[in-house]
């Protein structure tokens, strides 16, 4: 299997109907608008279970990033899916219990008999959350907790004041509405590619699902600089151990800092980290202080620097290349008749730098819930190529005077005015 570096995005959802509050549904994606668009019908993909039309349209209520792989997500997910069986939680701190009845299975093989899973409801969903980011499989997993949904929000906040027992205070949990949009014009369905990029560009960081940063942007100056700095021809000591990096140095790591130059061996930052944070028992860290600047750093984002430089030689080529020029011809001015074209130099949207990452790792997926990728195409119906050109004797061109043929252009019969027929109107719409 082709090695990948950490994913850019991944994460854990929970959906609800906006008309059944009652139906919950908990799944996992790197890209949550177009997992929610799939589950709603809205593009290809999605869940049989999401698939009935009068629980349409969902809505995520809440979202859980920051896992260090897919495979984290996913054993997450089924952890959260499962609570009533899952071996992350002990038997004395379970809150969701088997029921009795029992469904059969005999479709394959023997006749097998398995608990039925029992329903769970808003309350039970956050509450197994809330424990599941306590029990020690998942409590020092840089985890982050976003709500799109104010009124679950406000159940998450009820159940944390009254349960005994809190989440690591380094678990970020916070509200993040999406902030009112501007007024949408009747063209927004004919957007072009170019716009809809920028559109997506301008909505990172304005709130709610559209507003996550799913791609490697946020580390494209981290590995500029450790990829320039690693690879120079002079020698680098640890900050920790004060060795030589020696040929050690594509495994290193370098602050993110922009003034700093500290570089560490991973075993001996790792360690420091540890011993600074009391938790002699962990097995990597969390978070920590840079040797040199001081600086408070997260764990997972050097990891993801070094994986970059390691393993994701492609994804490292995207995120660093230019956007492309294209040459259109555009009118600019008419002069003695003619009409002179000029130049314009067009910046092309680039496609985002994890998308061929991702789509190649949903594919691997084998799994009910699998996420197919999204191959809606935009046309182009902004550009207009056709121009209206007064066409009639080229006096000039025969070398008459100019005066002349104004003056005998306006003498000339008129033509009548023939209105023709088009059978555009009957024609089919082009999908």
């Amino acid at each position: 299997m082709e090695a990948r570096p950490i994913p850019a995005f991944y994460c854990c959802y929970l959906l609800r109907s906006t008309e059944r509050h009652s139906s919950l549904y908990v799944g996992s994606t790197p890209n949550p608008a177009r997992r929610l668009a799939q589950h709603n019908g809205l593009s290809k993909g999605g869940a049989v279970r999401t698939s009935r039309n009068n629980l349409r349209p969902w809505e995520m209520t809440l979202c859980l990033m920051g896992f260090p792989s897919k495979i984290a997500a996913l054993q997450f997910e089924w952890a959260w899916h499962n609570t009533h069986i899952t071996r992350r939680i002990a038997d004395e701190q379970r809150i969701t219990t088997r029921e009795t009845k029992v469904r059969t299975f005999t479709k394959t093989g023997p006749t097998r008999k398995r608990p039925a899973r029992p329903r769970t409801s808003l309350i039970d969903k956050l509450s197994n959350l809330h424990l599941l980011l306590r029990v020690p499989s998942f409590s020092r997993w840089p985890l982050q907790v976003r709500f799109f949904c104010e009124d679950v929000y406000q159940v998450w906040q009820g159940w944390n004041e009254r349960v005994d027992g809190s989440i690591r205070s380094g678990i970020k949990v916070l509200l993040d509405l999406k902030q009112p949009e501007e007024t949408i014009n009747d063209r927004e369905p004919l957007m072009s590619t170019q716009a809809k990029g920028k559109r997506k560009r301008e909505a990172l960081g304005k709130g709610g699902i559209e507003g996550l940063d799913v791609g490697y942007s946020r580390l494209k100056n981290h590995v500029r600089k450790s990829t320039l700095f690693l690879t120079k021809d002079e020698d680098l000591k640890c900050a920790v151990c004060t060795k030589n990096l020696g040929p050690t140095t594509a495994m290193a790591l370098l602050c993110p800092q922009e003034d700093c130059r500290t570089a560490s061996h991973l075993t001996c930052l790792a360690t420091k980290f540890i011993e600074d944070e009391k938790a002699s028992a962990a097995v990597t860290p969390i978070s920590g202080r840079c040797p040199g600047c001081k600086a408070e750093l997260q764990w997972i984002d050097l990891i993801k620097d070094l994986s970059l430089r390691a393993r994701g030689e492609k994804e490292v080529a995207q995120m660093m290349k230019k956007p492309k020029e294209r040459k259109t011809k555009v009118p600019k001015t008419k002069n003695a008749g003619a009409l002179h074209l000029e130049a314009h130099t067009v910046i092309e949207d680039v496609a985002d730098p994890d998308e061929d990452f991702v789509e190649a790792d949903m594919r691997a997926l084998n799994a009910s819930d699998e996420s197919l990728p999204d191959d809606w195409q935009y046309q182009d119906d902004d550009d207009d190529d056709m121009m209206s050109v007064m066409s009639g004797h080229s006096a000039l061109s025969d070398g008459v005077d100019a005066a002349n043929a104004t003056k005998r252009s306006l003498t000339a019969p008129k033509l009548p005015a023939v209105i023709e027929d088009s059978d555009w109107d009957d024609a089919e719409p082009i999908n």
